[in-house]
């Protein structure tokens, strides 16, 4: 009994348990209530095995498939000339989520105006003045309605992480996905900088009047760990 035990964390601790050579995805249905709900029926006795310890349940629970999608947004097509938009902005963090981050998911359909005098750049990422960043910012309100003015929200950023650029003069809508995954450099200066309350946004930026950034569809997902407290 004692080896099934090890052998269902060793799975879940081994990446190479899996023939997918890249991050498992956490499935959009598990739940808070399941995951409470795993943890009971783990931690009691069957006619089949004995009992699980708490700490092994736990590594079962901390696997990314039993993750929980925390936050998600959306965006539909618009236009961006310019200037930077803030396309998604996500809920304020709650002390629970900073501590239980684990991934964010930025994805994004977009593409440029589609020409430009710069023809040498063409079809690269150089040169480009379209692109996106996330932004974390103090998403506490600075008066009845909260800051209403763009300068009043600029004031209240604390980092600006670029993403990605539009591809140089690109005819063609892309699809882009950044991940910023637990342990990695951008990751751990984003949960450094979030206190409760802050936002993140995705903002989709253009430089100068003849630069437009055409979004087709935009999506951000926030994955945390279930550490089976309560999520409020």
């Amino acid at each position: 009994m004692l080896s099934f035990a090890s052998a269902i964390a060793d799975w879940f601790r081994d990446p190479s348990s899996t023939p997918s050579t890249g991050p498992r995805t956490p499935l959009p249905n598990t739940t808070h209530a399941s995951n409470l709900a795993t943890f009971f029926c783990l931690s009691r006795p069957t006619p089949t095995r004995p009992a699980l310890p708490p700490e092994l349940i736990l590594q079962i629970l901390a696997h990314p498939t039993r993750w929980l999608l925390t936050h998600v947004g959306t965006a539909n097509a618009v236009r961006v000339s310019n200037k930077d938009l803030p396309i998604i902005t996500l809920p304020p963090f709650t002390t629970v989520e900073i501590k239980t981050l684990q991934r964010i998911i930025f994805r994004f359909r977009s593409k440029d105006q589609g020409h430009s005098w710069d023809r040498v750049n063409h079809g690269t990422y150089g040169g480009s003045w379209t692109w996106f960043e996330a932004v974390v910012r103090n998403g506490k309100p600075c008066g009845p309605d909260g800051p209403d003015l763009h300068g009043a929200l600029e004031d209240k950023v604390r980092k600006r992480f670029e993403l990605q650029r539009n591809r140089h003069a690109g005819m063609r809508f892309e699809d882009y996905e950044i991940v910023f995954e637990d342990g990695d450099v951008r990751m751990t200066e984003l949960k450094s900088l979030l206190s409760e309350g802050d936002v993140l946004e995705l903002r989709a930026c253009a430089r100068f009047p003849a630069w437009v950034n055409n979004i087709d569809e935009a999506k951000v997902e926030v994955w945390c760990l279930d550490d089976l407290g309560k999520r409020r």
